[in-house]
């Protein structure tokens, strides 16, 4: 009977765990074709914007809830992206001298919105905001040193892939 009960217990509580979770997206089918306009950078880092453009492209297309179209009146929703900032900061130190850090963190910081565009044949005039956040990150590590630039170049797509990353869940998650 104790065990029973045991079993019992244990199957409400994995019923009302499980209840919290999503699989998949939750966004609707008229809902996924997304037009992605031209990133805006504010970062100050030239490259940020065409990174971040580029990761984007990838993670819709992997992620496989959004299409992309080419023209606005094709879609129902539009993806605004803008770099807000691009910052590196140290993140760990040579052990014989704490003036010169061994290992850096690249973030980029974006502005996100996507929005239902409005359909008149449905009535609709103005966009519905379905997700926005005024600061999404991506970062990436890197090692410093001799070759610094070039690690900063080679950090700054992962960084951009990460950010994309971050921003396509939002917009596929529920919301």
């Amino acid at each position: 009977m104790k065990r029973f009960f045991l079993l019992a217990v244990l199957a409400a509580l994995s019923a009302g765990c499980a209840s919290d979770y999503w699989l998949g997206t939750t966004l609707p089918e008229n809902l996924r074709t997304v037009y992605l306009p031209a990133i805006r950078n504010e970062s100050g880092e030239p490259s940020a914007a065409l990174r971040v453009r580029q990761a984007l492209e990838k993670e819709i297309r992997r992620d496989g809830t959004l299409r992309i179209v080419n023209d606005e009146r094709d879609a129902a929703t539009r993806l605004d992206v803008t770099v807000t900032q691009y910052e590196q900061s140290a993140i760990s130190y040579v052990s014989t001298n704490t003036q010169h850090p061994s290992e850096y963190r690249m973030t980029l910081s974006a502005r996100v919105s996507f929005v239902k565009l409005p359909r008149a044949q449905a009535g609709e005039t103005a966009e519905t905001v379905l997700w926005a956040k005024e600061a999404v990150r991506g970062t990436e590590n890197f090692v410093g040193g001799a070759n610094a630039v070039s690690a900063k170049l080679e950090c700054l797509p992962a960084a951009a892939e990460d950010l994309a990353k971050t921003i396509v869940d939002g917009c596929v998650s529920p919301w």
